[in-house]
């Protein structure tokens, strides 16, 4: 392809306007369509519009919000920091009419009307250094053991250090958030004012500068712009319509991704879960085995008891012996059971069969018919095991077909 240059001279050496040209232009990339030399010149043209702009609003809020009963100490104290990083020692008389709440007032609204035109005068970028130290400050002092130790103000008195940082943090949170908010707007006024000649001169590629700016304007497709030109994903003279194509695909792949890695953890948490099962169900049955062998030779021994007086001693021992068995055996059935109910609170909630179980686990201790319960609990447990089958032989086949899809779009990306 063949690159039409802009012309550097608009004027020639006489003073007189150069020929425009009603053809399109082709450039190397959407920055220098819009008349930057490259992305550098890029940001740093606009962050200084949007600083400028965006610290202006700053000062706008300060001016609103210095006599507000709920940020009048907060807003004082930005003010004051910020002005006096500018001025020094020649704010300090100023800075005390503002921070003494007792001095009359007229001089008060003097002293807030001239930090507020020194805010408006200081650089942007300096400002923001400024204001960058004061969160800094106020995030290592909320840190402290002093100001956890510290009580809450009370209503009516001004606030502890503590609370002062705490809410002076808070304030300056929501700037950096109303910040965020302004700046793509900002950016396209910017670039639409920014290239309004060249689209006077170069009328037919105006619709290739206003995709541009939409992509550029906006930090989340600037970014992929920037990234998919370098890996060679987009073209640099890419479409807005193309580029947010590519952008939500990705996104939607991205997301695909993370599913499949939750599906993939829920399956593992899911084989982990039905492998403790089958080892719970094995140990209570073998629990419950010897629970009525013991209870067979208990019955042998009370038959031969009533058959058999004078063994009455002898008997009566070893049925005792067995019933301690039996308490035993239910005790480590018990916490077969416990255990699983403790597991299974990582099981998905939709299977009937695990609140069933929690119920039945509840019980026992309340029921004197251990047997019946352990039974109970037992064929829950079975339930609860089917139901885990399937829902690990069904998410596999869904699982491989995924990876299949993903890995599809990436290569035909």
């Amino acid at each position: 392809m063949g690159t039409t240059k802009i012309s550097k001279f608009p004027f020639n050496i006489k003073g007189k306007v150069a020929k425009q040209h009603a053809e399109p232009i082709i450039e190397k990339n959407l920055y220098t369509i819009l008349g930057f030399k490259d992305i550098e010149d890029f940001e740093n043209k606009t962050s200084k519009f949007v600083n400028k702009k965006v610290w202006q609003s700053f000062v706008d809020c300060f001016a609103k919000e210095i006599d507000y009963a709920a940020t009048e100490e907060v807003v004082k104290n930005i003010v004051c920091n910020i002005a006096k990083s500018d001025q020094g020692n020649a704010f300090t008389k100023t800075e005390h009419l503002i921070l003494n709440e007792k001095q009359d007032n007229k001089k008060r609204e003097k002293a807030i009307r001239k930090a507020i035109s020194i805010l408006r005068k200081i650089n942007p970028e300096k400002a923001f250094n400024e204001l960058s130290v004061i969160k800094k400050q106020a995030e290592d002092f909320l840190q402290t053991d002093f100001c956890k130790a510290q009580s809450k103000s009370l209503q009516g008195f001004a606030p502890s250090g503590g609370q002062l940082f705490a809410e002076t943090l808070k304030y300056i949170e929501t700037l950096e958030r109303l910040s965020e908010v302004k700046k793509e707007g900002l950016v396209r006024d910017f670039l639409l004012n920014h290239v309004s000649l060249l689209n006077k001169k170069y009328p037919k590629s105006q619709g290739k500068r206003e995709d541009a700016i939409t992509i550029l304007s906006s930090d989340e497709l600037k970014n992929f712009y920037n990234k998919g030109v370098k890996e060679g994903m987009l073209q640099p003279m890419a479409s807005y319509k193309g580029c947010r194509n590519l952008y939500d695909k990705m996104n939607q792949i991205k997301n695909e991704s993370k599913s499949i890695i939750k599906r993939e953890e829920r399956e593992e948490n899911l084989k982990k879960i039905d492998k403790s099962i089958i080892s719970a169900i094995n140990d209570i049955k073998k629990h419950r085995e010897a629970i009525l062998n013991c209870k067979d030779f208990q019955n042998s021994y009370i038959k031969e008891k009533k058959e058999h007086p004078f063994r009455g001693n002898a008997c009566q021992k070893m049925i005792d012996i067995y019933q301690e068995r039996i308490v035993g055996y239910q005790e480590k059935i018990r916490q077969n059971l416990n255990q699983i109910k403790a597991i299974l609170k990582s099981a998905p909630q939709e299977m009937d069969d695990v609140e069933e179980f929690e119920e039945i686990i509840d019980d026992i201790h309340e029921a004197k018919q251990c047997d019946e319960i352990f039974d109970s609990a037992l064929i829950c447990l079975s339930n609860i095991q089917n139901e885990l089958d399937i829902q690990l032989e069904n998410p596999s086949t869904e699982l491989r077909a995924s990876h299949i899809n993903v890995k599809t779009e990436l290569t035909r990306l």
